[in-house]
């Protein structure tokens, strides 16, 4: 696999020859980019795209929000700088079209880009709940996609099937349903950028295999503990509900190296508090109505239903598991009241403790396991 650790470099590759031609010869290509929740250079590769994309096409730009808040006025202007004269919206999931069916799940994507030639997906390539790792079709499908999409493949049904886990990619209901809509709105190509800053241009179909195979997701460790602190980077921390997935990503790994009731203890500020976009909030209405009895999320015979529900359902399946607290944060009082253990001060650090430094990167895993890794 070719990569480059600058986007120009890696946009040298060549597509299939299939995905060349329509490249070259799209009129309107759509361009989608991740917002302020996935850590990636989207100026640089809005740069690097102006010189290899056909300067004949017309392109418009979309900040794939999924459920999550708009950016700021603030964290849009570089982009604004950036596209210069091309178009540039952020995704609203409830102005979409229809596009049919793929793998029984609605494929309603953004109207501005439904109509395009052809999609290219911007992002980052790392470990990811669902889908196994993120990146890929799952930057139009998911982040483009309209809330019948969405509330679809967040359904309890979809997230808690026993093939959908972290890290894996084949047999992967979620995985491959995302894919599969992603083909059918015609995402053909992809400029990726890895965790240690490479970036990778190829067809959407094989950029996230290949990225997968290029990363070490799986740390192994010789023995489990009765506490892990996880240090969750600043962009995964903005809210509770991005950095409670550091805690879940750990907890339902395929082997964490974890003893049945170990606490689980997150540094994450967690300024935005439980976080304010429509799946955040949606997270939080679901949490709040079944305190204290969240374990019945699994078991419910009508289990809520909507984009942010499915964080609430793998909290649930963590904490049966594992206690979970947040340290360091800006808002333990709003987090208490969420009915999370939280505190302003770091965590004590006592011997025999797990420290997971990267844990969208790389998760530690027991020894005498063998992880799912890209299987």
């Amino acid at each position: 696999m070719a990569c480059s650790h600058d986007p120009t470099g890696a946009l040298a590759a060549q597509l299939s020859p299939e995905n060349e031609f329509r490249l070259a010869n799209a009129k309107h290509i759509a361009i989608a980019v991740p917002d302020h929740t996935r850590p990636t250079d989207t100026v640089a590769a809005l740069n690097a795209l102006r010189t290899r994309l056909p300067q004949t096409a017309k392109i418009t730009v979309v900040v794939g929000l999924g459920m999550h808040r708009p950016l700021s006025e603030r964290e849009i202007k570089p982009l604004r700088d950036a596209v210069d004269r091309w178009e540039l919206f952020q995704h609203d999931p409830t102005d979409v079209l229809q596009r049919g069916h793929a793998n029984n799940v609605p494929c309603t994507v953004f109207r501005p880009i439904a109509d395009a030639d052809c999609i290219v997906a911007v992002g980052t390539i790392a470990l990811h709940q669902y889908a196994g790792f993120s990146g890929g079709h799952k930057a139009v499908a998911v982040g483009c996609g309209g809330t019948a999409t969405l509330d679809t493949l967040h359904s309890r049904d979809w997230v808690c099937d026993p093939s959908v886990q972290v890290g894996r990619l084949n047999n992967n209901i979620f995985r491959e349903a995302v894919d599969a809509l992603g083909r059918k709105l015609r995402c053909i190509a992809s400029l990726m950028q890895l965790s240690d800053g490479r970036w990778i241009w190829s067809d959407t179909d094989t950029v996230v295999p290949k990225a997968a195979a290029a990363l070490t997701p799986w740390l192994p460790v010789p023995q489990q503990f009765d506490r892990a602190v996880i240090r969750v980077d600043d962009t995964h921390a903005s809210n509770f509900y991005q950095a409670s997935r550091a805690a879940t990503y750990l907890a339902l790994s395929p082997n964490p190296p974890l003893r049945p009731g170990a606490e689980i203890q997150l540094v994450a500020k967690c300024p935005e508090g439980i976080g304010s976009g429509k799946g955040e909030q949606a997270f939080k209405d679901v949490w709040e109505r079944w305190a204290p009895e969240w374990s019945d999320l699994l078991t419910t015979k009508t289990p809520p239903i909507g984009a942010g529900c499915q964080r609430a359902f793998m909290l649930a399946r963590a904490m049966n598991r594992y206690r979970i607290s947040v340290w360091q944060t800006e808002h333990p009082k709003v987090l208490r009241n969420f009915g999370i253990e939280a505190h302003r001060e770091p965590p004590p650090n006592p011997n025999e403790t797990l420290v997971v430094d990267d844990p969208f990167d790389q998760l530690p895993q027991c020894l005498n396991s063998s992880p799912l890794s890209g299987s």
